[in-house]
């Protein structure tokens, strides 16, 4: 039976040094070609059934005019151009938005937070509706993590495959390593990483005193809710890496900066631009 697959795109409390007037996302990787484009066209290129963007209210409506509700499968788009009806033959996948949840805000929210957020909700939107449309396994998409991924059409197999997990590297890094490179996990690797994070985090009490039931001393400012600021490779440290099949990608820029950014916009290793009808709402 095909593995319910879902893209899961973090954009709530990314943090770069890129200072410009308008969200960093819609800075160009090609020309007529941005960010938020590109991890949508490659979670649709590794093959997912759904993709979920992780975005609070203040950047959800400019994605969603840009990226729109849904965006054709790349593989299915130009199949059988021979038979009279190949536009039926053409694959839609659904784009749906979330938000973190104000319970979290202040709290757990960092940049890792939101991929596992992503996940919860995308879990729990599809069971509501069938228990025959929840996910089994998600595709993670990092849109300031650019490298060439045209070369996913070839894993796609290995992506879905529910008995392993799949990670790209680069120099023989990977998520494990902090790294901004696409990785699948499933619903127990979340469920590991979530109750490392929620064991891990400091909270807002100090723990109780001798012959005290309830804590009564606050923690000061600053050292409330560690969980704020841990990095990808503290809250992906549990994601299992049995049977673990790793794809080297050639080549890979992380954004994290204008240095940076300059750097690949200056590079040799450039991302070309899909077909408009593959990109545009």
């Amino acid at each position: 039976m095909k593995t319910h697959l879902s893209g899961i795109i973090p954009v709530a409390n990314y943090k770069n040094e890129i200072e410009t007037d308008f969200p960093g996302l819609l800075l160009p990787v090609d020309n007529g070609f941005n960010f938020i484009q590109k991890s949508v066209f490659e979670c649709a290129m590794a093959g997912c059934d759904t993709i979920w963007i992780v975005a609070n209210e203040d950047l959800s409506p400019a994605i969603r005019k840009i990226i729109g509700d849904w965006v054709y499968d790349p593989v299915y788009y130009k199949r059988d151009l021979a038979s009279k009806f190949y536009t039926e033959l053409r694959k839609e996948i659904p784009i749906y938005y979330v938000g973190i949840q104000p319970k979290d805000r202040d709290r757990r929210d960092s940049y890792g937070w939101s991929i596992l957020q992503g996940i919860n909700t995308a879990y729990i939107t599809s069971y509501k509706m069938s228990k025959w449309l929840t996910p089994e396994k998600y595709f993670i998409s990092f849109p300031f993590g650019v490298y060439d991924f045209y070369q996913l059409r070839e894993h796609r197999k290995l992506i879905r495959d529910k008995n392993s997990n799949f990670f790209l590297t680069h120099d023989k890094n990977t998520i494990k390593q902090n790294m901004q490179l696409p990785f699948t996990m499933t619903g127990e690797d979340f469920k590991l990483c979530r109750r490392a994070v929620n064991k891990k985090t400091s909270r807002e009490y100090l723990p109780p005193l001798q012959n005290q039931q309830y804590p009564s001393q606050k923690l000061p400012l600053h050292e409330r809710w560690s969980a704020r600021t841990f990095k990808l490779n503290e809250i992906f440290e549990k994601v299992d890496e049995n049977n673990a099949k790793y794809h080297e990608v050639t080549w890979f820029h992380e954004i994290l900066d204008w240095k940076k950014y300059c750097d690949y916009i200056k590079s040799e290793n450039t991302i070309k631009k899909p077909l408009e009808a593959l990109t545009k709402p």
